[in-house]
């Protein structure tokens, strides 16, 4: 079965989000479960960077430009991509060109069809990802769709983050070298596009979803969430995928271990056990000696106008280029990661940070978040928190690979406070190198965080309600506590103090009655991530597919 996975970024390509990692993973489980599978995605420049490694398969001239369709074979994964003209534009999700990217790519991937249809060759399923493959599933269906009673190809429309994009009929028709009367199939069977544009009022999910065979999300709570935003009249056509991540602790480690030679950590690396019972060994490293010596291109930040921002900031602990000093002191880690968006909760830290403090003073939160368009008041935010919290706070804004794991790693807990989150990817990473969540209650985060008070020490972190700053703060505070204990000896002196300070009767209970229950949880953590696995992913698709 030929599967193409329509997406806007690729981890092989441009990254920029969670996406970027959720097609190529699949395809890589479909082929290897005998599919063939191609992830297919806008240029976004690398075509102009890596010209060398394509191989060039289709070209032609249109009055938006010229477009050049290439194989991309060295990931593993075979990737289509579609460049030329705007799609060049190295910046992903720039609001002035974006649009304009949107249309050529569907428009090339037409006519790149339209060439693959000579030959007799087409997609049996077309998976399009998020509201960017909307124009392109119609540009798609333009020609796919004909003779209309021999339909050759499923669609598959997936959200994985639901947006309130809207498209004018000009967006799906005119702008995409389309006649808004051409007649393609659907929800309501064989009506022409302006007809199904009109069903759907331009609201991008709700267009896809009108025009595919079956919606998709990431998560079972998530489904609800998308039935009432995308129609009623769609229920019976929706159905999950879950998302997984591709972290297994050992290559974590091994990651880690290329990046960091200092001799103090490379024995602890050795080996899972090592890492698992000396966290805060890497903990202090990381705090007082590696966040400061970033590697020289470090943090990557790809917007341009917000790098030129980034890098004029010099007040400590900034240094200026995005870097930051290293902490003078060990303490307990808190690690927040992510797009830089209200909806990913960052200002929830922000209002949060006195309680913080002042019930835990040696806490140390080390927040590496990408800007995206849109972001400055939160980039200001977010600097003002590192800047009057200097002792307790570090803010990299950018990709900052050579830590971006060892962060992971190292942490006692990750905080998760999204306002909603279909999947929360960043949880899953977390609890693969054996790091439990502090995590809102919705969505994704809902189900893969097994709440420690509800499991014992089959849990894998704590929930609190979402936009709860007081019961956020209260979950973050006892469980890094929790997990410091990890560090002494049992019934020790030191053990006790930690002990002392947790406020919660039933964790209190939970350790008395069984003091390893920090490497417990941990290890549970792990367990639970490899529930989640890119295989099973695979699988339920298929029987979408099918």
């Amino acid at each position: 079965m030929r599967i193409w996975l329509l997406s806007f970024e690729s981890k092989y390509t441009r990254k920029v989000g969670g996406l970027a990692e959720v097609p190529p993973s699949l395809a890589y489980e479909l082929n290897k479960l005998g599919q063939e599978a191609y992830v297919i995605v806008p240029s976004h420049g690398f075509v102009t960077e890596k010209k060398d490694e394509l191989r060039l398969v289709f070209e032609n001239k249109t009055v938006y430009g010229n477009i050049e369709v290439y194989i991309y074979d060295k990931p593993g994964i075979p990737h289509i991509i579609i460049g030329g003209g705007v799609l060049e534009d190295p910046e992903v999700y720039s609001p002035k060109t974006m649009y304009d990217k949107i249309r050529l790519f569907g428009m090339g991937l037409r006519l790149y069809v339209e060439h693959l249809l000579e030959k007799n060759i087409f997609p049996n399923i077309v998976h399009g990802n998020d509201w960017h493959s909307v124009p392109v599933i119609i540009s798609l269906k333009s020609v796919l769709d004909i003779p209309l009673d021999k339909k050759k190809t499923k669609y598959i429309y997936q959200i994985h983050l639901l947006s309130k994009h809207k498209f004018s009929l000009e967006d799906i028709s005119n702008n995409i070298g389309i006649d808004q009367e051409t007649v393609v199939t659907g929800t309501y069977g064989a009506r022409t596009i302006r007809e199904y544009y009109e069903l759907s009022s331009g609201y991008a999910d709700r267009l896809g979803g009108l025009l595919s065979d079956t919606v998709v999300t990431v998560s079972k709570n998530y489904v609800r969430e998308v039935i009432r935003r995308i129609g009623l009249d769609l229920e019976n056509r929706i159905d999950y995928i879950p998302n997984a991540s591709p972290w297994k602790l050992d290559d974590v480690i091994k990651e880690v271990a290329v990046y960091h030679k200092d001799n103090n950590i490379q024995n602890i690396l050795s080996n899972e056990k090592m890492v698992l019972e000396n966290k805060h060994v890497l903990r202090d490293y990381l705090l007082r000696k590696a966040i400061g010596n970033l590697q020289e291109d470090e943090p990557i930040i790809q917007l341009s106008s917000i790098r030129e921002l980034i890098y004029k900031i010099d007040i400590p602990p900034f240094i200026g280029r995005g870097k930051v000093e290293a902490f003078k002191d060990y303490g307990p880690l808190v690690l927040m990661t992510g797009r830089l968006t209200r909806q990913k909760g960052f200002h929830l830290l922000y209002k949060a940070i006195d309680q913080l403090v002042q019930l835990l003073p040696e806490i140390k939160i080390l927040v590496l978040t990408l800007p995206v368009w849109g972001s400055e008041q939160l980039i200001n935010d977010m600097v003002e928190l590192a800047i009057i919290y200097r002792e307790n706070v570090r803010v990299i804004l950018g990709i900052a690979r050579s830590i971006y794991k060892l962060a992971y790693l190292a942490s006692n807990a990750l905080l998760a406070p999204s306002l909603y989150e279909p999947f929360g990817l960043m949880a899953l990473e977390a609890m693969a190198v054996g790091t439990p969540v502090v995590g809102s209650r919705t969505g994704g985060l809902a189900e893969t965080i097994l709440d420690i008070l509800e499991h014992g020490v089959l849990g894998t972190g704590l929930l609190f309600e979402s936009g709860n700053i007081e019961e956020m703060v209260n979950r973050i505070v006892n469980l890094v506590l929790l997990i410091e204990l990890a560090r002494y000896r049992e019934w020790s002196k030191e053990w006790l103090n930690v002990l002392y300070r947790i406020n919660n009767e039933r964790i209190i209970e939970l350790i008395l009655s069984n003091p390893k229950a920090p490497k417990l949880i941990m290890d549970s953590c792990i367990r639970r991530s490899l529930d989640y696995n890119w295989r099973n992913s695979a699988l339920k698709a298929l029987k979408i597919y099918a």
